[in-house]
């Protein structure tokens, strides 16, 4: 029948909260990942049943969990070998709902283990989409950027987000290694550097999603960001007059 994940589960937040039972917290959760009827099925099992992947804790023991069974998995390796493309799709999709609710930093492991990488174009990009019109615009940006999802992407819809909160890393990381998006990026903030671009119905669309930085947008901030990535990207100033 194998171990319940709920019972792993258990023994594993007992140990969690003992730091003088870390080394046995390490030999439970592996024993436990061995004992699984399916390890890569109960392992979402337990991620749904641990509440503290949702408070953005970057050191909890969901965390700890992911990273260990990514660790124990190496050893394991046929535990990835899942024959049936159904029950893989099946199991993508719960990652899926998982990362929707959980922090960015959990996509890397859970890519791996779950072979994320390697799923259908299209299937991807429709759960991008479904993360960024459900307003979890910063979880769609990593996830296209961890995929390499980009060149099917709009630069627009997914940077403009990102340029509203101040977190222009994003935008950057999204286009750093496609030039032709570069080259929109600049374009669209060249364009909002416009005296008769108005701010104010590009602001509507947002408004309600998440607090908006309107001083981003005045134009001494906007031109100056517009020659920092011109000249970080090699773009041509003719392009944007």
């Amino acid at each position: 029948i194998g171990l319940h994940p709920a019972h792993l589960l258990n023994t594993l937040q007992t140990l969690w909260t003992k730091k003088e039972f870390q080394a046995q917290l390490q030999q439970e959760a592996r024993r436990g990942f061995a004992a699984l009827k399916d390890p890569l099925e109960g392992l979402l099992d337990i991620l749904e049943y641990c509440n503290d992947l949702k408070k953005g804790k970057g050191h909890s023991l969901g965390h700890y969990i992911i990273n260990e069974f990514q660790d124990w998995i190496k050893e394991h390796p046929f535990v990835q070998q899942v024959r049936c493309n159904l029950k893989l799709r099946k199991l993508q999709a719960q990652v899926f709902n998982i990362i929707a609710e959980s922090q960015t930093n959990l996509l890397d492991p859970l890519i791996s283990i779950y072979q994320l990488d390697k799923a259908d174009k299209d299937y991807l990009l429709g759960h991008v989409k479904y993360l960024y019109h459900k307003g979890k615009y910063k979880e769609a940006i990593v996830l296209s950027i961890k995929l390499h999802l980009q060149p099917d992407l709009c630069v627009e819809e997914m940077c403009t987000p990102m340029l509203l909160q101040e977190k222009t890393n994003l935008a950057e990381a999204f286009v750093a290694d496609y030039p032709e998006l570069q080259s929109k990026l600049v374009q669209m903030l060249d364009r909002w550097c416009d005296p008769t671009f108005n701010s104010e119905d590009l602001i509507r669309q947002y408004r309600g999603m998440f607090y908006l930085k309107k001083d981003k947008l005045n134009h001494k901030v906007l031109s100056k960001l517009v020659f920092r990535l011109m000249e970080l990207y090699g773009i041509d100033p003719g392009k944007c007059p």
